[in-house]
């Protein structure tokens, strides 16, 4: 369980106790070399297996088009990376592709679909199990964890879709760095910062 739970909480907790008294981009930065630690440490118990999927490349495309349309329909509490130099849109690419995609995957659809559905016994629970409290749980979840929910909540029922379908979690992580690429991409090109 704390191969989950402490990376998460490092992704939460640290700004939150840090923005206060560092920049952000150092703040970022330490987030980004703690979490970059803690999932190298972590990773095999993960047990992983990356094979390139073509599906999770379409409904990464997809997804980005869903945030590019959504992300200005009710966003609540805003924040905006607008990075100042070279140095910080390198650690924000780092940290948003690179990171994010893991932390957040590995926490919502390998953890927290399998413990609404087993409770304490939740690692005896296939990866990929659908239930309908695990299912609406996970999207809420996912989607209020996101500054535009809205398109959190769509884009968290579409990787949810895509973990039913392949009962395996690198598509969903796969998925989820195609959306940030080419978020990412789009925002340098636009300065549309509040896309990540």
């Amino acid at each position: 369980m704390k191969k989950y739970l402490i990376p998460f909480l490092c992704y939460t907790l640290i700004p939150l106790i840090l923005n206060p008294f560092l920049s952000e981009v150092i703040t970022y930065t330490i987030r980004t070399i703690v979490l970059a630690g803690l999932l190298i440490y972590f990773y095999k118990q993960y047990n992983l297996k990356f094979r390139f999927s073509l599906l999770s490349f379409l409904v990464g495309i997809l997804f980005f088009l869903v945030w590019l349309v959504l992300a200005p329909i009710l966003p609540i509490g805003l924040s905006v990376y607008a990075p100042a130099s070279m140095y910080a849109i390198i650690i924000k690419l780092l940290g948003f592709i690179l990171i994010a995609p893991f932390i957040e995957e590995l926490f919502v659809r390998d953890f927290l679909i399998r413990v609404c559905q087993g409770g304490r016994q939740w690692h005896l629970i296939q990866i990929g199990n659908f239930c309908w409290p695990s299912f609406i749980i996970s999207v809420l979840f996912f989607g209020f964890s996101h500054s535009l929910w809205l398109a959190g909540l769509v884009t968290g029922v579409g990787f949810n879709l895509l973990l039913y379908k392949t009962k395996r979690m690198d598509t969903c992580i796969q998925a989820h760095m195609i959306v940030n690429f080419i978020s990412a991409i789009y925002v340098l090109y636009t300065g549309q910062w509040m896309l990540w």
